[in-house]
């Protein structure tokens, strides 16, 4: 998978997706972590989800690709695909 689109802010001292970036999920106890394949680095971590990879909150599952995270409010978007 890759990065298609990424407008949050960058911090220092944070892994931060940019366009192109080679991506995969990795499920971990709680919940699946966006890892970057270059270096390692966990990009974003879904909810917690259970041992069947479905939310804890409402046991739908979370959303692996398209837009994965958004703060409209803000404007930010994070699109992998």
């Amino acid at each position: 998978m890759k990065v298609i689109r990424n407008t949050y802010a960058k911090f220092p001292n944070c892994p931060h997706a940019e366009a192109g970036d080679e991506v995969r999920w990795e499920h971990a106890r709680l919940g699946f972590g966006l890892i970057r394949l270059s270096d390692g680095k966990c990009l974003f971590r879904t909810a917690p989800v259970n041992r069947d990879g479905n939310r804890l909150s409402n046991g739908k599952p979370p959303i692996l690709s398209g837009i994965i995270a958004e703060v409209k409010s803000k404007g930010w978007v994070l699109e992998i695909g």
